[in-house]
């Protein structure tokens, strides 16, 4: 038997897992499958742009998605649209809508309708191409494959006669400018938000950033910290990690930056008196604050651009002020932290920058910042304020060992950072060192075994993977052997 699909037999034609939001899904028993790793190792997607929907999609609304593959997007769409919302997805895939047809009834969904037609640009019949994954299947330029119907955005909206249309996805693996082509009437007839992959392979699709405007869209994309949608800059090179942008026109841009989930205009801001003191009293706030000797001017540090990025830091987190001037501080923070580590790059300031470039969505320079943090660590001394590169660790009591607590907060935002899974990137050099801390999630230690059961190694699932947590909500998979590759 093949190791990768060992406890196959005991789980059926699928797995079924719980997610953290409380849904459950159908998804292929074998770790080759991307959805299923990466769901097993998370417990969650690992796109940014699902925990935006849980705050723009409402009761009553109605979504598309097209390419739904195994509904990690079209689950939650109509759990959150509510039984009076209407969620369409697009899925051509045989294995894969089966899937996520035994999804639906199981989390009694009777609002999302699965079709089996892919979307393009016209009316025909072609073939989906086969695939390692069934997330990575396309529609074939060759008569190969598996035969499906071919239909378009325009041709699917005069047959529901839609009236309202709030969302749409579109991740059909490159169709993408087809589906645009064969779109036109709806888009005008419509005004949803559109949310559409940006990247195939490791290639951005330029085109489509030139094509949505010629719709009537703007761009934009999601900041990496906050469900913030800010201006899509085609200045400035997109960041190798983004792999979705989203579309608005004029109308919903405005309803969006009414409801402080969208920026149109990122404003110039720099910090005023009172900005210094708010900054002063944030840190203050801060449980691990006690690590800093207090300086006898009041200030945070000497160095101006420093105290500027904390200054900016401070103010992006005030939820009192407006999403505009939030943005704003957090883009001044990322433009003062880096010319403060050109100057100096101590331990505590490259973990400031890891953090403030993280959250603007910078998620390659945050990368090359824990990078260069990591060689810095043994020489951390505390001497002025930082943020801990991993949010998780704001909550997290330093206790008697404080290097060990910043260190730990490092490797688990490298971890987490340098790869969408460890499916893509294997065990890393930090994994085993975070493991073997008290302050190990859960998701750390699954990463461990799937990827010695990846390989081929059967690893023994641990205790701790056989008992129920907040954090590990699959417990019983994991315990019953169903993990596959692994042996209980």
């Amino acid at each position: 038997m093949n190791p990768l699909n060992a406890g196959q037999a005991k789980a059926g034609t699928s797995l079924r897992l719980t997610l953290c939001d409380g849904l459950l899904i159908e998804v292929p028993p074998s770790l080759s499958a991307i959805t299923t790793y990466v769901l097993l190792e998370q417990e969650a997607w690992f796109e940014k742009e699902v925990g935006f929907l849980r705050h723009f999609l409402k009761p009553g609304m109605t979504a598309i998605d097209v390419g739904a593959n195994l509904g990690v997007y079209s689950l939650p769409m109509a759990r959150l649209v509510g039984p009076d919302g209407r969620v369409f997805a697009y899925e051509p895939g045989g294995e894969a809508r089966a899937l996520l047809e035994k999804s639906r009834s199981e989390n009694r969904l009777a609002n999302l309708e699965i079709a089996g037609s892919a979307v393009s640009d016209g009316a025909r019949e072609g073939y989906l191409a086969a695939a390692s994954s069934t997330e990575l299947r396309a529609l074939s330029a060759a008569d190969s494959g598996e035969p499906v119907h071919i239909t378009s955005l325009d041709i699917e909206y005069a047959a529901h006669g839609w009236t309202s249309i709030d969302f749409v996805k579109i991740d059909a693996e490159g169709e993408e400018e087809r589906i645009l082509a064969g779109a036109k009437s709806f888009f005008a007839a419509h005004s949803p938000l559109v949310m559409f992959e940006i990247k195939a392979g490791d290639a951005v699709n330029e085109r489509l950033r030139d094509l949505f405007p010629a719709l009537g869209y703007r761009t934009f994309r999601q900041l990496g910290g906050a469900p913030i949608l800010v201006p899509d800059d085609r200045t400035t090179q997109l960041d190798r990690f983004e792999l979705n942008l989203f579309a608005a026109k004029a109308d919903r841009a405005q309803a969006l930056a009414q409801q402080g989930l969208l920026v149109e205009t990122i404003p110039d801001w720099t910090p005023g008196t009172t900005d210094y003191a708010d900054a002063a009293s944030f840190w203050q706030a801060q449980a691990f604050a006690t690590l800093v000797p207090p300086r006898a001017d009041g200030l945070l540090s000497g160095d101006a651009d420093y105290q500027n990025a904390l200054t900016g830091y401070a103010a992006w987190r005030a939820t009192g002020r407006t999403t505009a001037v939030r943005c704003a501080a957090l883009a001044f923070a990322l433009k003062s932290i880096r010319a403060a580590c050109a100057l100096a790059c101590t331990a505590e300031r490259a973990s400031t920058w890891a953090r403030i470039a993280a959250e603007w969505g910078e998620r390659t320079e945050s990368c090359g910042a824990l990078n260069r943090l990591k060689r810095l660590i043994n020489n951390v001394s505390f001497q002025e304020p930082f943020l801990p590169a991993a949010p998780r660790f704001d909550g997290i009591p330093v206790g008697p060992r404080p290097v060990e607590w910043f260190a730990a907060a490092t490797a688990e935002q490298l971890e987490h950072a340098l790869s969408f899974s460890s499916m893509f990137s294997g065990l890393s050099s930090v994994l085993p060192w975070i493991c073997s801390h008290p302050f190990a999630t859960a998701e750390m230690e699954r990463r461990r075994v799937l990827i010695a059961a990846r390989r081929g190694a059967r690893p023994k699932v641990p205790p701790r993977l056989c008992e129920p947590a907040p954090d590990h909500l699959n417990a019983e998979i994991w315990r019953s052997g169903m993990v596959p590759g692994t042996v209980p």
